[in-house]
């Protein structure tokens, strides 16, 4: 559960950002020169397939539902891990698990109709479409295509793509892994498995779309499935960890800490396999993702830190073209999932990174505009030109110590707006966060209460973000 924080903490980081002098930063935005259109249902999540034997998706599930809505159009990808452990069956599928016993498990489950009825129900109601896994693992052709088939003649609207097996690249035994392939195993025979499964799901019904590799880093498998799939794939992805929490080196590239989040990109880990993908023509998504691998560090990637990471990640992944980002969780609590079930109440709450996913579906509605960027300090900014004419600018201030003074010049067209606001106690608090001074409702709602009003003069404002924060300005 989330960390508490004291009145004397929170007032104590005030008095230091109100004595610290502010960094500035200067901010051109060329909103007469708008770019790529952002995918309205660009944000996404993903979880593990186990999840389809508890009682977790449902229709009635009005929480889970409610902050899917409350994130504007979505795509919920349902695989990972577990999808090669988990099996289907027509008929004889054991009872549903419950929630309070929710876990990352291994050992294997099995899934009925019953299931994938209830999960598409879910979908539905929450207006999201969704990225479907069927088991690769156990190298069953038929099995994949029963349950592909199924799930598309009952959610063939809700569908993006069926997505075949989990992180492949992985299979192979290795010195420090167990694997579920010999240690020869290559991409030569993850080819044939591959092509089994997708001749057997097409053979049911040739217009069910079909995703892949879902590959993670430290491959070059990804221009190698382009050759042999791009006229064949809906979608592509891969799946990428900024940081590894079992990592315990402090001095490591990716040892996991609010700093190194917040510190340097590595976008080799992505942006390649995006290219492989984009440059023959086939869109790609980042499937699976979250701040540090291994489950995530408590302190890190369920504190506000995750929020702000997000918020920029997302952005990235936008201005590369990508499709959008699917942040990964099974709802348990103090790792990385974004929305947790707390067993207490038998409830499902945002976590900090949902505020951040939050901020983004404020920010990302429209075409992306270049903008110029002067300071010092640990800051990024990104700007959106929506349909409606406003001009959405986000400030992400990663400095832990320092605020920034911004000034953004938007141009003289630009007159008023307003400042909503995404802040807590401190990058590492657990709890406490709020967007436009308002927390998510207990119901999954969420309404801004404080907007601060922009005048701009000649087309210009500027604004001071503390340590730690961003703003959305929303320009008129």
């Amino acid at each position: 559960m989330p960390r508490p924080f004291s009145t004397f903490s929170l007032l104590l980081g005030l008095t230091s950002f109100l004595a610290a002098e502010p960094v500035p930063a200067t901010i051109v935005v060329r909103a007469d020169k708008p770019g790529l259109t952002i995918p309205a249902d660009f944000t996404g999540l993903s979880t593990e397939k186990k999840l389809m034997s508890r009682d977790c998706f449902s229709a009635q599930n009005q929480d889970l539902i409610a902050l899917c809505r409350t994130l504007g159009p979505g795509v919920f990808r349902i695989g990972a891990n577990n999808v090669d452990s988990t099996f289907f069956k027509r008929e004889g599928a054991p009872p549903l698990e419950s929630m309070q016993d929710n876990r990352y498990v291994t050992d294997p489950r099995t899934i009925g109709p019953k299931s994938v009825d209830a999960f598409f129900d879910f979908a539905r109601a929450a207006g999201w479409k969704v990225i479907y896994g069927v088991n690769l693992g156990a190298n069953d052709p038929a099995m994949a295509a029963d349950e592909a088939d199924y799930a598309w003649k009952v959610g063939a609207k809700e569908i993006v793509a069926i997505e075949i097996g989990n992180e492949p690249n992985l299979y192979p035994k290795g010195p420090k892994r167990e694997g579920i392939r010999p240690g020869n195993w290559r991409y030569p025979q993850y080819k044939a498995e591959f092509t089994a499964a997708y001749d057997a799901i097409k053979a049911k019904d040739k217009q069910i779309p079909i995703t892949g590799p879902a590959v993670t880093k430290s491959t070059n498998w990804m221009p190698l499935f382009m050759a042999d799939f791009k006229d064949r794939i809906a979608l592509a992805t891969s799946h990428v960890y900024h940081l590894s929490a079992p990592e315990a080196d402090p001095k490591a590239q990716r040892f996991t800490s609010v700093e190194k989040l917040l510190g340097e990109k590595y976008p080799d880990d992505w942006i390649i396999k995006l290219k492989d993908a984009t440059s023959v023509g086939v869109p790609y998504r980042v499937g699976e993702c979250n701040t540090a691998s291994g489950g995530g560090k408590r302190g890190v990637s369920n504190a506000f830190v995750s929020a702000l990471w997000a918020i920029d990640f997302m952005f990235d992944v936008a201005q590369a073209g990508g499709q959008g980002v699917n942040f990964h969780g099974s709802f348990t609590a103090n790792n990385y999932s974004p929305i947790v079930f707390d067993k207490k109440t038998s409830r499902y709450v945002p976590a900090p990174m949902y505020y951040g996913m939050l901020f983004f579906s404020r920010a990302a509605q429209g075409r992306l505009v270049a903008s110029e960027l002067k300071t010092d300090a640990n800051f990024v900014t990104h700007s959106v030109l929506g349909a409606d004419g406003k001009l959405r600018v986000t400030l992400v201030n990663k400095d832990l110590s320092k605020p920034v003074a911004a000034t953004i010049n938007a141009g003289a067209k630009f007159t008023q707006g307003q400042a909503l606001r995404l802040s807590a106690p401190s990058a590492s608090a657990t709890e406490g966060v709020t967007f436009a001074g308002a927390a998510v409702n207990t119901d999954g709602t969420w309404a801004p209460k404080s907007p601060e009003a922009l005048t701009l003069s000649a087309g210009q404002t500027t604004v001071t973000l503390p340590p730690a924060s961003a703003v959305l300005l929303i320009l008129e």
